[in-house]
């Protein structure tokens, strides 16, 4: 089982262009040049650490999976190179 903090997610997404929306919880929505997507995902204000079945769940969110989630949370996958797998998954 594997888990990551929400100051680590939190920190990965806004490097990778996605912008916090502070409601009842934190949306991160995924803007490219200026322009709000339809990729987003949400993190719980109570958390403080997400265990495998949420983190399976933001993969979804985010139209990737397990493993890309991590590497995109882990940094070797990049902000341009996640925009292109969206674009070939034809979610973008």
């Amino acid at each position: 089982m594997s888990t990551k903090t929400t100051h680590q997610i939190r920190q990965s997404l806004t490097k990778k262009g996605f912008v916090e929306d502070k409601t009842h919880h934190c949306y991160f929505h995924l803007y490219i040049n200026g322009k709000r997507t339809s990729i987003y995902t949400l993190l719980s204000h109570g958390k403080k650490e997400c265990g495998d079945n949420l983190l399976a769940k933001m993969a979804r969110e985010l139209r990737l999976k397990r493993k890309e989630f991590n590497d995109l949370i882990d940094c070797p996958l990049d902000k341009e190179t996640y925009i292109q797998m969206l674009k070939t998954k034809g979610e973008l």
